[in-house]
């Protein structure tokens, strides 16, 4: 079991990577065919000596670089997908911050775009939810039994909320329709958007957030 607390980012100078070892090993292939001799240099003997061996590289270069700019693309059309999602979801606020529910836990695989999507979701409602864990069905083979044909599955204080996919408005209502935990309602006098330590009339009926404050 794990618990997920940062989203995939793409890194950096990861599509100049793709981009160069593509060009190098098309270039290197094209050479292969086209010959050498109006090069204003010298290959390496090896070029001469053992061609098979360039042209391997050439297309394991090229492989390599299609392999990481397909990755690239593929994290950028998540991220504009997402997009209008977490601009919508910024503008919601419900009527009483603060974390509801006492667990969260989402059975999940590898190699699972939906399972991203949905952690990627959690994260957007990560003020108004508890920590939650990820746990992966093929370390059980009665998880897999069970949820084999659904994941992600979402379990919200031991129910089953939600089946391959979650529905924001379902999450929302469900986080608006829930009180707020008894620790969230203490206050700590931070008076942070989201984390429901709510600031009091005087220092004195401050309690504190029993370190629960998200803010700190």
């Amino acid at each position: 079991m794990s618990t997920i607390t940062h989203k995939e980012e793409l890194p950096p100078g990861l599509p100049f990577l793709g981009n160069s070892m593509l060009f190098l090993g098309l270039s290197i292939l094209a050479l292969s065919f086209i010959g050498t001799e109006w090069l204003p240099f010298q290959m390496p003997r090896s070029w001469y000596s053992s061609p098979s061996i360039w042209k391997l590289l050439a297309l394991g270069l090229s492989g390599a670089g299609i392999v990481i700019l397909n990755r690239v693309s593929r994290m950028e059309m998540k991220k504009q997908q997402r997009q209008p999602e977490i601009v919508t979801q910024a503008d919601w606020i419900p009527e009483e911050p603060g974390r509801r529910f006492e667990t969260l836990t989402v059975y999940t695989k590898q190699d699972c775009p939906l399972c991203d999507e949905a952690v990627d979701i959690l994260e957007d409602y990560a003020a108004y939810l508890p920590e939650w864990e990820l746990i992966d069905i093929y370390s059980d083979p009665a998880l897999v039994e069970k949820f084999g044909t659904c994941v992600p599955v979402v379990l919200i204080d031991g129910k089953i909320r939600f089946r391959g996919r979650i529905n924001e408005v379902l999450l929302r209502r469900l986080i608006v329709a829930s009180p707020v935990t008894k620790a969230i309602r203490q206050k700590c006098g931070c008076n942070k958007q989201g984390c429901g330590c709510q600031s009091q009339k005087s220092p004195a009926e401050s309690s504190g957030c029993g370190g629960q404050c998200r803010c700190a």
